[in-house]
């Protein structure tokens, strides 16, 4: 599992008094960081090599203000060119959202997905999503 701690920022507040689910989205792109890592070490976005083929979202809880949260990133599924993500955010030992997503390895000049790599599999396989890692 990745795992990133932050304070949630004011401006992510709507004007119901929580966090704009606009929000979580974006905070699930950044935990996701570190697997675009292991398929380009330098975030070089001329040599990007994924594409998001889906994304779902399930809200919990609300989301406040002046607490901080954690986005915790599993994979969920390793395929040959594509591969799911799992993800959960916490605010006060509390599970208030979940979300999947579907990467694809793509090559842009051939618009056409293509198979990942061993090595780079294998380094996903060590974040498999698991109900007793999820739980802790």
């Amino acid at each position: 599992m990745f795992s990133e701690k932050f304070n949630v920022r004011f401006y992510e507040t709507d004007g119901l008094a929580h966090v704009s689910n606009t929000v979580v989205a974006g905070w699930f792109e950044c935990g996701r960081e570190p697997i675009f890592k292991m398929f380009t070490p330098d975030l070089d976005l001329k040599n990007w090599p994924l594409i998001l083929a889906s994304y779902k979202i399930d809200f919990h809880l609300q989301i406040f203000y002046g607490k901080p949260v954690e986005v915790r990133t599993y994979v969920s599924r390793v395929g040959n060119s594509s591969f799911d993500t799992y993800q959960e955010i916490w605010q006060q030992d509390q599970k208030v959202a979940s979300g999947s997503t579907t990467l694809v390895r793509f090559d842009f000049k051939t618009n056409k997905s293509v198979p990942i790599d061993e090595a780079i599999k294998s380094q996903l396989k060590q974040h498999i999503y698991s109900e007793l890692e999820a739980e802790k």
